[in-house]
């Protein structure tokens, strides 16, 4: 882009001089020359003003441009980025669900587990106690109050 200035601003010099050395060396009188030259320069002077308001003019919309398209860019990325922020946010619920189905199922396979312990401890307490109230039965007690070696 530089270079396309320069180039232009070059060519725009060259084309100054060059014009201002054809009419110092024209076959006309002095007088002539002097207000070719003022002519000449006025016109190159309103061409610059023409330039440089063409110029922004197209800078300006250049720039509306670029930034209507940054606007659309940050729209689309703040939109892309809300859906990945609710798409990890539901992945995150069902984890957190299943991880609390999970532990419910654990919970009551725990207490299922306990609640035969506790069944499994009666029936054998009572089955021991059976077979103790069995052998007491059986022998006579001593004196003492305690069973006979056997």
């Amino acid at each position: 882009m530089s270079e396309k200035r320069d180039f232009v601003v070059g060519m725009l010099v060259g084309s100054a001089i060059g014009a201002a050395v054809a009419l110092l060396y024209a076959p006309q009188p002095g007088d002539a020359t002097r207000d070719m030259i003022k002519q000449k320069a006025g016109e190159a002077k309103d061409r610059a003003g023409e330039l440089a308001t063409t110029a922004k003019e197209k800078a300006g919309t250049v720039a509306g441009t670029i930034s209507s398209t940054v606007t659309d860019k940050a729209g689309t990325v703040r939109d892309s980025a809300m859906g990945m922020v609710d798409q990890v946010k539901s992945t995150a619920q069902d984890l957190v669900d299943k991880g609390r189905s999970l532990v419910e199922t654990k919970k009551g396979q725990v207490a299922a587990a306990v609640d035969a312990g506790k069944q499994a401890y009666q029936e054998k307490r009572t089955e021991l106690e059976a077979d103790v109230h069995d052998d007491t039965e059986g022998t006579p007690a001593s004196a003492s109050g305690t069973a006979p070696a056997v």
